[in-house]
């Protein structure tokens, strides 16, 4: 992402991103997202965000 990361001591309301993500929208500036799976990804992988997605053209290596 571009940008500053979130300060840890002060973050922004609503989601810790939203000042640098190109999806933000207004429920970004008010709603805290949950932590969650979204459909498609990766067993044991979550996310929190009100509008994730879930890349498919990248691949994992799996050291041998």
């Amino acid at each position: 992402m571009k940008g500053e990361p979130p300060s840890a001591l002060n973050p922004p309301s609503g989601c810790r991103f939203r000042t640098r993500c190109w999806k933000a929208q207004d429920v970004c500036a008010t709603t805290e997202p949950v932590l969650a799976t979204a459909n498609g990804a990766a067993p044991g992988h979550v996310l929190a965000c009100h509008f994730p997605e879930v890349r498919t053209d990248l691949t994992a290596e799996v050291p041998a």
